[in-house]
């Protein structure tokens, strides 16, 4: 992600391949030596990340990670090593790494050979080695355990539970493990802990792939390529958008339900969606910004003053459907990118400039560049794909695969890509509709 919240941080990758920093810091997480609490976005220059492009970053509660172009993994903070970390430190060097994520206190990586490690807290599970023990050392989660011939194309996490997508000839495959509680795993009643990815079945989504997940504290939400928005878990305080009318009963929902499907936003679909603590945002693919779930009226951007019961059910402010955001107040910037935090929401817009709003009104932080919104992509194959395209992001990873058409053309659409020369005609074109930015 080129941008991403934790619990009171928020981490931005620039276009320069620079990082930017503020927020919450007690567990020095914010990669700047200390634990001062940073109120202006400031930058973490490339130089700290041994003068390699940043390409995406990850937050979880009290660490953060980031992935360079070359491959390295770097982590700061409470990082689950044993020790905190006030400063990027470079981990795993085994491996070439494609993606991280960082859950609440445990960290996913995804190798350019489409194998997942984990280490950290392993309380419930998370870390899909079949036991609940913690590791401060990254060990690989057994490659059969998600099907024969199956690789591995994305990773997502949540606070205790980890999610990851398969490819294989007979189709994609969504797998969670981890926390069950409150039905966040999406396997029906039985909300025990999973100590090994489980697969959800392939009949949940009526036949259409998955092209993202995410995971909050007590909900996930999962994106498929019709437009269609799913989620399971908790919707005690809306975050799922499935009881607008008010919770009679039990406020949990065990299995994967469809919240709104292609006809939303005006018949454009959605394009992303991110988990906060007890709420959702939503990126529709017509670039509208929604949001629900606990005093989501906060962050819809209509109020703006104090922290008033963010756990309760009655709450007026905790919107129950999905409501969406004024496009003014984003400067009249179309949105390519959101993020949801512990008690706030991210958005990255089209000029690479960034607003951030919860209790407090919408602000936009000066920054010192605009962010680099193509690392900003809905699945692993899209951020392969962007490097493989990019010089400047490694020719040396993964192409894309088997990803609808319309969702190519509604991430790529309104990105300045300059492609390589030898890039195919029919991607060359698509991507080479609009000059690169100027600086």
């Amino acid at each position: 992600m080129t941008l991403c919240m934790g619990d009171g941080s928020t981490l931005m990758v620039t276009e320069d391949g620079d990082m930017s920093v503020f927020g919450v810091n007690s567990y020095g997480h914010l990669g700047l030596g200390h634990e001062d609490k940073v109120i202006h976005p400031t930058l973490l220059a490339k130089d700290k990340f041994a003068g390699v492009d940043v390409v995406m970053a990850s937050a979880g509660c009290h660490h953060s990670a980031c992935v360079t172009s070359t491959g390295t993994l770097w982590m700061w903070g409470a990082c689950g090593m044993g020790f905190d970390v006030y400063v990027p430190m470079p981990v795993f060097r085994q491996l070439k790494v494609l993606m991280v994520a960082c859950g609440g206190h445990f960290t996913m990586i995804l190798t350019r050979g489409k194998r997942v490690w984990t280490c950290g807290d392993g309380q419930y599970g998370q870390l899909g080695h079949n036991n609940t023990q913690s590791s401060t050392q990254f060990a690989q989660i057994d490659p059969e355990l998600f099907g024969t011939g199956a690789s591995v194309t994305t990773i997502a996490a949540g606070y205790g539970n980890g999610m990851a997508l398969t490819a294989t000839t007979a189709g994609d495959t969504l797998w969670t493990w981890g926390r069950g509680e409150y039905g966040i795993l999406g396997h029906g009643y039985n909300t025990e802990n999973r100590l090994v990815p489980v697969a959800i079945p392939a009949t949940t989504f009526g036949g259409v792939s998955v092209i993202s997940m995410d995971g909050g504290t007590q909900h996930m939400l999962v994106v498929t390529s019709d437009g269609s928005l799913w989620g399971c878990g908790s919707d005690y305080c809306g975050a799922l958008g499935l009881h607008e009318h008010g919770i009679q009963g039990d406020p949990s929902v065990y299995t994967l339900q469809k919240v709104v499907g292609p006809e939303f936003a005006d018949g454009s679909g959605v394009l992303m969606a991110a988990c906060g603590l007890s709420h959702s945002v939503v990126l529709a693919k017509n670039h509208t910004v929604w949001v629900c779930g606990g005093n989501s009226q906060y962050l819809s951007g209509v109020y703006s003053g104090s922290y008033y019961g963010f756990y309760e059910t009655d709450d007026p402010f905790n919107l129950r459907s999905l409501t969406s955001i004024n496009p003014k107040l984003f400067g009249g910037k179309k949105v390519l990118v959101v993020a949801g935090g512990n008690d706030e929401c991210g958005a990255v817009t089209e000029d690479g400039d960034v607003r951030v709003w919860g209790f407090r009104e919408m602000s936009r932080p000066h920054l010192h560049a605009r962010i680099g919104r193509w690392h900003t992509l809905p699945q692993d194959h899209a951020l392969a794909f962007g490097m493989m395209f990019q010089e400047r992001l490694g020719a040396d990873a993964s192409p894309l695969k088997g990803l609808p058409a319309d969702v190519l053309q509604s991430m790529f659409g309104n990105m300045h890509l300059q492609p390589h020369a030898d890039t195919p005609n029919a991607l060359h074109n698509m991507l080479g509709r609009r000059p690169p930015m100027r600086r």
